[in-house]
């Protein structure tokens, strides 16, 4: 019976895997870079396109602005980017295996750990199967509220065009800043799916399969900062009423199939075996690989594969264990070009415990430490030359760290027979990029003969 529950529910996700297509007219990531487009410009950071089409003598400071000739400005977009593209692939993934594993008079010692894996594996010809749902909304920007970010934008340095001049801020008009605070929202949905086999006593192979859906919605409220009142720059208007502030607001979203993982667990101390208790101590190896299957432009996938290897150690004590992993995340970009700074140092380290025959609880915390600043970096502060020289930091966002630090814990109930329900809380601690304030998961799985 439940096996066939259990299949139904695979079924269901495998035809949302075929159906599930991006709902947006534009994509996500276009509709972030559409944020800081304002009026009829049509592009980035842009100023008065009237102006431009007038001859008027502003008309050559429409484009000052621009990404295209501000490398921080553009820089700045891409970070912003960057860091919220990355969420969806720095989510945990379920574990290969939960719930009673082995048995021992019918009973074993817990239903397992929240996502860290435990060394055990199912056993030879038994299936582990689950469907699980998370859902979040980010709060922060690498400790910055999203609801109010502050983004300085800044002028073309024009001084090679002029000569001598010293560098930005002469003439004075290069004084002015192009502030925009943002009002950011993006949360998700994803409903994933697990299936892992044992092939071997001592080995299990298996896949994560996650249906994603993604939904971004933003305002941005931008103004001019002119140095000069009479400064050419602005939104529309005329250079005798000129219009300095400007608004604009997105709303999209976007579902479909995530990231795909296939995976190999191979047990090191014995395997599992129906009737026997493992040993006390237990050492596994897990080696997965993520395809990059999501649409990376509408924040469904990281765009590129992912290959993880990890050591996994499991100690047993009576009702109590606790588990150790430790390993190394290679992105496949670096791969082929044999530079390994993006790459990350992963480990997580947790306890579960079962409390009665159908009731586990289980705390980790799990930790990713990355082995290179990001790239593109973070835009400093600029200063000013002149005769008041003036120092103006680019954005709210405080200066990423390479190490992320989050806190798991969650509960394992057996409904009946080898059905589990599972309930869990995921709370960032430290990080970068955006980040949610928790991570909600509930989900149903089972292990069958």
């Amino acid at each position: 019976m439940h096996r066939r529950a259990a299949a139904r529910a695979l079924a269901v996700l495998a035809l949302t895997l075929i159906a599930a297509r991006p709902v947006a007219a534009q994509t996500l990531t276009e509709l972030l870079s559409d944020l800081f487009v304002f009026g009829e410009c049509g592009v980035s950071l842009c100023m008065d396109p009237a102006a431009m089409s007038a001859g008027e003598t502003g008309a050559t400071h429409a484009v000052h602005f621009r990404r295209d000739l501000v490398p921080g400005n553009d820089a700045l977009l891409l970070f912003l980017g960057d860091g919220i593209a990355g969420i969806v692939g720095g989510l945990p993934r379920p574990p290969m295996a939960a719930g009673r594993i082995w048995s021992d008079g019918e009973r074993s010692a817990s239903l397992g750990p929240v996502f860290a894996e435990r060394a055990e594996t199912l056993g030879m010809g038994r299936f582990f199967m689950g469907l699980e749902a998370t859902a979040f909304q980010t709060t922060n920007f690498g400790g910055a509220p999203t609801d109010a970010l502050l983004l300085n934008f800044f002028h073309h340095d024009t001084s090679p065009a002029l000569g001598r001049n010293p560098g930005l801020g002469v003439p004075a008009f290069e004084r002015d800043v192009l502030q925009v605070r943002t009002n950011l929202a993006v949360d998700y949905v994803v409903a994933t799916g697990v299936v892992s086999a044992g092939l071997t006593p001592f080995m299990d192979v298996g896949f994560v399969i996650p249906v994603v859906r993604a939904r971004l919605e933003g305002t941005a409220d931008a103004r001019i900062l002119p140095f000069d009142p009479s400064s050419s720059h602005r939104f529309g208007g005329s250079e005798a009423v000129p219009v300095l502030q400007a608004r604009k607001s997105v709303r999209g979203s976007a579902m479909g199939v995530g990231d795909i993982t296939a995976r190999v667990k191979v047990n090191l101390s014995g395997g599992t075996e129906v009737g026997v208790a493992p040993p006390e101590l237990g050492i596994a190896l897990l080696a997965d690989y993520t395809f990059p299957t999501g649409q990376e432009e509408d924040l469904l996938g990281t765009g590129e594969g992912r290959g993880r290897a990890l050591a996994v150690i499991t100690r047993r004590w009576g009702d109590f264990s606790s588990h150790v992993n430790g390993g190394y995340l290679l992105r496949e970009q670096n791969a082929r070009e044999g530079n390994f700074d993006r790459d990350a140092v992963l480990g997580s380290v947790g306890f579960d415990v079962r409390v009665t025959d159908e009731v586990t609880v289980a705390a980790e915390m799990i930790t990713q430490l990355e082995l290179a600043d990001p790239d593109p970096p973070l835009p400093g502060p600029v200063t000013f030359v002149g005769a008041a020289p003036l120092t103006v930091e680019a954005s709210s966002i405080p200066e990423p760290g390479r190490y992320l630090l989050d806190l798991a814990m969650g509960i394992r109930y057996q409904v009946r027979n080898d059905m589990v329900l599972v309930a869990s809380a995921l709370l960032p601690i430290q990080g970068f990029g955006l980040r949610p304030d928790a991570i909600f998961t509930l989900g149903l799985q089972g292990t069958f003969r």
